[in-house]
């Protein structure tokens, strides 16, 4: 016989843990070592010796030897990539399911130890993720978990895990906890949980109420935990052992050995941190840590202060801070529920026994300004795999089976009445097979059912016993009501208590799901999928074709990153305007399928993971996000300036990620560079940059110094003596940090530069040889930043759209050849200045015509908002 329960996984990226719900539900059962350890490190190696994998301990044990062990594998999860595990290259996922393979036999033989006789299987499993994973991030920890060779029966998010732990632990009511009509009372209140890893940081805004849990609101970051603590702290010891007299100038990105030198370091401020937790002072004493640049060994003798370590991390616990904020404000603007509406804040997570941040979630969350007096902190390292047991328990019951039989229970086998009605799903029984019988260890019938076929499920009322454990069997019987097989089992008298009900919101979409559309002749995002919007869920968007290229081209963004572009080729004369319906569906496990129909034509498709990109996803859309905050910040010419410059940069960032790291850099940088020069006003360092304030005014002085006559009404004195004024007030702003004057003195400047240059402009004689040079200059000029930007134009990755492109531009390119350069070099021949200025105006003509098709290069085929 074989006896199967689902357990629930925490998969974390520093530690894991598997645990089981018993039958009776008076205990979750967690794996332990032989020393009591809960928690197996989420660590791979390659054992050279025994030619193997090892996995946990064993694998972690092999820091600073060749090879060395995987960790936090976890951040990677989701990613197009292989990483080098000894002589073989894995990718995230198959080096998870080694993590889940560890923790399914490892739990499987203690379970055996306990059962004697009976077979222990471990086959189905629920398996946590962090909130705030996206799409690619879960489908990869579900093949994880096939791969490791489980029946992955949900991929629940972590917060919501240790919402449903509490609530059963702890008996939670109505946010308040208590009972009703003699039972426990079903889960309710709202939760807020701060799950603070080793790798990630979650939080999550929950409503329970009824034993219905709905996630309203997530935030967090996945490369935020306390291995960044670590390094943090790491970075400090570094520099104090330079002031030592250590040579320890590190490069750790460009050579292996540093790396080597830096990640022991960073292990004793993993140490240090641990012990700063229960004590004020650490006296830290450690000899040969490790060897210097010089080749000397490096001893530490020193005492720290938890005040030194908390100094290094404050910003880092105030980023979380932060993202509970954000997640609060979606929550009371989705449901109502604000912080002061919030009963239960739970900490979960490794890294919530820090003082510190202990102290700042209490400050931030509690005290008053929410319902509870102090965090909820309880089995924080395992709390999440609890809860994801309880929940295995109600998805997966209780597997029973021996090779004539096999059964499911569906339902808890405990109760306080007289009676329990027991769910069961008869999986397998022998042929003639007609009816169910539930008997008891003295064979009196305790309850049947009559079946029509097997498979069936059926509901069983059987009378309870007065044990604590009361010994049964399930019986399959012929129609005669003789028993051609039974089971053994045992139906407990006890408190149940509450579960999950229901999991009508349990997971959300964790970043916005968007589409690029042309507004106004720009690309922006419209998002159709907010974040934090519940699973699953099905959205259809009206949309309507903006050009005749024979191409509609619909570029899906999650956040500002590319992860589908659909393309539908249609007729070349179909009217613009013509409509275009995009569909868009995400299951519970955040797999998205879009469908797009124009002109009678309709396209399905399945989104994949995007791929892994040199810098992190994060990094880039933060860049992206900057860049557009910049453009609603900026008006006039600068506005003008900028766009024309970011939308190329921002367009190709989209196209090279996670296929050339070069490019990406590229135009990291220069997009970096273009927002440092025109980037507003919005707290901290004052900008613009003095030097662009500088730049402004001396274009305006040069514009003043040129004018025949008075200037907008003022002559050259007055002039002298107001832009004196600018430049003292300017200065002054500057000096103060004053970001209101700085702001205010910078665009009256640079109104005054527009408007004097533009009475400037009517003023000047057409023919003015002096003129006509400015204007040859300028062309030239104009001309060869267009010529740059379509040599550095990046083509779309879809194939069909990619074509489109390279044709275009290479027309592009032809125009600006014979319609620019070619007049521009047939300018001395003209005679005239007037014939000189007509060519001028028909070069400057196809230089706008031309510009303005580079600018859609990137858009070609994308849709409007129909209106």
């Amino acid at each position: 016989m074989f006896v199967d329960r689902a357990v629930g996984i925490d998969l974390g990226t520093t530690n894991s843990e598997i645990a089981l719900l018993e039958p009776s539900e008076r205990e979750i059962l967690v794996y332990a070592d032989r020393f009591g350890r809960r928690t197996v490190p989420s660590a791979v190696a390659w054992d050279p010796k025994a030619q193997a994998f090892v996995v946990g301990r064993a694998a972690r044990a092999r820091r600073g030897q060749t090879p060395g062990p995987i960790e936090s594998i976890k951040r990677r999860m989701g990613q197009a990539v292989k990483v080098a595990v000894g002589p073989h290259e894995l990718t995230p996922e198959e080096i998870s399911s080694k993590i889940l393979a560890e923790l399914r036999e490892r739990m499987r033989e203690d379970l055996q130890a306990r059962s004697g006789d009976v077979e222990v299987r471990i086959a189905r499993a629920v398996i946590t993720v962090p909130a705030y994973f996206d799409a690619p991030q879960v489908e990869a920890t579900r093949r994880a978990g096939e791969l490791a060779g489980l029946e992955v029966a949900a991929v629940l998010q972590e917060p919501t895990a240790a919402a449903i732990y509490h609530t059963w632990k702890s008996q939670l009511g109505d946010g308040t906890g208590g009972r009703q009509g003699g039972r426990a009372a079903p889960p309710g209140g709202n939760f807020l949980v701060y799950d603070l890893g080793g790798g990630t940081f979650d939080v999550s805004v929950l409503r329970c109420l009824g034993g219905e849990y709905q996630v309203l609101a997530i935030d967090g970051d996945n490369f935020l935990g306390g291995d960044d603590f670590d390094r943090r702290f790491a970075e400090r010891l570094r520099r104090m052992l330079v002031d030592k007299g250590y040579a320890l100038e590190l490069d750790v990105r460009g050579s292996a050995e540093d790396a080597a030198r830096f990640a022991r370091l960073v292990h004793v401020a993993q140490e240090v941190k641990e012990s700063l937790s229960t004590s004020d002072v650490v006296h830290l004493s450690k000899t040969d840590v490790l060897i210097d640049q010089a080749g000397e060994p490096v001893s530490i003798e020193m005492e720290l202060g938890r005040a030194e370590h908390e100094e290094a991390i404050r910003d880092l616990v105030e980023t979380t801070i932060a993202c509970c904020e954000r997640a609060l404000a979606r929550s009371k603007e989705v449901a109502g529920v604000g912080l002061a509406d919030v009963d239960h804040v739970v900490l979960v997570g490794g890294s919530t026994r820090v003082p510190m941040v202990v102290r700042r979630v209490t400050e931030a969350l509690c005290s008053g300004k929410s319902k509870c007096v102090q965090p909820l902190q309880d089995q924080v390292d395992t709390c999440v795999a609890l809860g994801a047991a309880v929940h295995a328990a109600q998805l997966g019951g209780l597997r029973i089976g021996d090779d004539a039989m096999q059964a499911r229970f569906t339902t808890p086998l405990v109760g306080r009445g007289e009676r329990l009605r027991v769910g069961l799903e008869l999986e397998r029984a022998p042929e003639g097979t007609a009816e169910l019988g539930v008997v008891s260890a003295d064979g009196s019938e305790l309850g049947r059912a009559e079946l029509a076929s097997v498979p069936a499920a059926v509901r069983v009322e059987c009378a309870l016993g007065g044990e604590e454990e009361n010994a049964a069997r399930v019986e399959a019987r012929d129609a005669s009501g003789r028993a051609l097989a039974s089971l053994p089992f045992a139906l407990y008298r006890g408190e149940l208590k509450p579960r999950a009900s229901a999991l009508s919101q349990p997971s959300v979409v964790a970043k916005d799901i968007a589409l690029e559309v042309l507004r106004a002749g720009r690309r922006e995002r419209k998002v159709l999928i907010p974040r934090g919007s519940g699973l699953p869920l099905s959205t259809t968007h009206e949309l309507a074709t903006s050009d005749r290229s024979g191409a509609v081209v619909l570029r899906l963004l999650q956040n500002r990153l590319p992860i589908k572009t659909l393309m539908l080729e249609v007729p070349a004369d179909l009217p613009v305007g013509t409509p275009v319906t995009l569909e868009l569906k995400c299951d519970e496990a955040m797999r998205l399928e879009a469908r797009a129909e124009v002109a009678g034509r309709e396209l399905w498709a399945r989104v994949e993971p995007a791929a892994a990109t040199p810098a992190s996803a994060e990094e880039i859309e933060a860049l992206l996000a900057e860049s557009e905050e910049v453009a609603r910040g900026l008006w006039g010419r600068d506005a003008h300036a900028f766009r024309r410059e970011a939308e190329p940069l921002s367009a190709g960032l989209r196209e090279v990620v996670g296929t050339d790291p070069d490019k990406l850099s590229a135009l990291a940088t220069q997009l970096r560079h273009l927002i440092d020069e025109f980037k507003t006003a919005g707290g901290g360092e004052l900008s613009p940059p003095l030097h662009r304030f500088e730049h402004v005014l001396d274009a305006l002085r040069r514009t003043v110094y040129r004018a025949q006559g008075a200037l907008l009404g003022m002559d050259a004195t007055t002039w002298e003596r107001r832009i004196e004024d600018l430049d003292a007030r300017g200065r002054a702003a500057w000096d103060t940090s004053d970001a209101v004057a700085w702001r205010r003195v910078y665009n009256e400047t640079q109104a005054l530069l527009e408007t004097a240059q533009t009475q400037e402009l009517g003023a000047q004689r057409l023919d003015d040889p002096t003129y006509l040079a400015r204007r040859v200059a300028g062309l030239v000029a104009w001309s060869v930043a267009i010529e740059r930007s379509l040599s550095d134009f990046v083509p779309s990755r879809a194939d069909e759209v990619r074509g489109l492109q390279l044709a275009e531009r290479d027309r592009l390119m032809g125009a600006l050849r014979t319609k620019v350069r070619e007049p521009l070099e047939k300018l001395g021949e003209t005679k005239g200045a007037q014939d000189t200025r007509r060519a001028l105006d028909g070069i400057a003509s196809e230089l706008e015509r031309i510009e303005n098709a580079v600018e859609r290069l990137p858009s070609i085929g994308v849709v409007t908002e129909r209106r």
